[in-house]
């Protein structure tokens, strides 16, 4: 009976000591140098806390402000990083402004080509910010060349440019079509859109031969990454089906509101079998994980009611045997009262002897009901 009575603490106890645990690992943010290191580090410590359920009481609320404490200075670090992008684009900024009105058209190309590749490994500053820097970089080259285009004379010469230009991308783009690399690969092939779109015409002649090259490359590469998608999307509504049934099943053992011990071991093996199911989508794995936690919470929310009325049944069936003990002893003492007064004036000893033995018997039997009760009582204050 004590066993079950404490049985559905257990749970919340180790809830509580993961907290903990995970409280004094995220102190270890600050060791991290690395900023991408340090959120992957971040995201996987509050993805762990998640998993350790949601408590009310006032220790874990501390636990909880602690820990989101030590993983918001990640945070910090990123405005801190993103300011110190900033600096580094204002000044390639300064530098394109002033590139673009050079007359040496050749330096001030190679020159721009320089600041496009810092610019492209400057970092991230915030996407609105960026865009904003971008637009104020990018109307710096195209000034540039604008005034480039506007001083060729021949023709001929920026068809040929263009066209180099092109195949270059063309072997770049060959060079990724068998990448598996899907979200890096794409946004590769975006930044060689956005050259081939700033390249030019290289000419009637060549221009739908080269893109017809181009273009090759890149749909063989997104085929891959369709089908890639496809099959992954299969995968989790698969997943999603499973976890469905779970749900389903986890509503059935609660809508009995049977709390045996058996009861609770399907409840947990199924929580088990959550987890070895994996995640089945960003945009279901929420909702259906919200359901679930429902259900589960539901269940043990009425354990813990039915353990608590359990417990104070049988406290009540306690203090009824031990009124039923008290009645007892009462009445042996009254019996004793009366054999007491029996033997008062009696001459034979054997009847003496007789009713002394008695009084023996009903003494030690009072003694057994007072150790009983007594035993009863510890267990009670237990």
């Amino acid at each position: 009976m004590e066993k079950e009575f404490y049985e559905e603490f257990e749970d919340m106890e180790a809830g509580i000591d993961q907290k903990q645990a995970l409280v004094e690992e995220s102190k270890k943010v600050d060791e991290i140098e690395d900023f991408n290191e340090a959120v992957r580090f971040v995201n996987d410590l509050k993805k762990r806390w998640r998993k350790t359920g949601f408590g009310e009481s006032l220790a874990e609320e501390k636990l909880r402000e602690e820990f989101e404490a030590n993983v918001e200075k990640v945070y910090e670090k990123q405005k801190a990083l993103a300011q110190k992008v900033v600096d580094v684009k204002e000044a390639l900024i300064k530098e394109a402004e002033k590139t673009s009105l050079s007359d040496d058209f050749k330096k001030a190309t190679e020159k721009m080509t320089s600041l496009m590749d810092q610019w492209k490994v400057s970092g991230n500053a915030g996407k609105k910010t960026d865009d904003e820097l971008w637009e104020r970089f990018n109307a710096a080259r195209q000034k540039f060349y604008d005034r480039k285009h506007a001083n060729w004379e021949n023709r001929a010469v920026q068809f040929e440019n263009a066209k180099k230009v092109k195949e270059d991308l063309i072997e770049k783009a060959k060079s990724l079509q068998d990448s598996e690399e899907w979200q890096k690969t794409s946004a590769k092939y975006k930044e060689l859109m956005d050259a081939w779109k700033a390249a030019g015409n290289a000419g009637r002649e060549f221009d739908d031969d080269l893109w017809n090259a181009f273009n090759e490359a890149r749909q063989k590469f997104y085929a891959k990454r369709n089908e890639f998608y496809e099959k992954l999307h299969a995968e989790h509504d698969e997943k999603y089906a499973e976890k469905q049934a779970l749900v389903k099943e986890a509503k059935s053992i609660a809508g009995l509101q049977e709390y045996t011990r058996e009861q609770t071991a399907m409840m947990k093996e199924l929580s088990n079998k959550w987890k070895s199911i994996g995640f089945c989508g960003k945009d279901k794995e929420d909702e259906i994980w919200n359901e679930f936690r429902g259900v589960m919470d539901e269940y043990f929310a009425g354990l813990k009611s039915a353990s608590e009325k359990r417990r104070a049944n049988w406290r009540d069936h306690m203090a009824e045997i031990i009124s039923r003990k008290e009645e007892q002893i009462a009445n042996q003492k009254r019996q004793i009262k009366r054999l007491q007064d029996d033997m008062t004036g009696l001459v034979s000893e054997a009847t003496v002897a007789d009713l002394q033995d008695q009084v023996e018997d009903k003494e030690d039997f009072i003694k057994q009901l007072e150790q009983e009760i007594e035993d009863i009582e510890k267990k009670l204050a237990e």
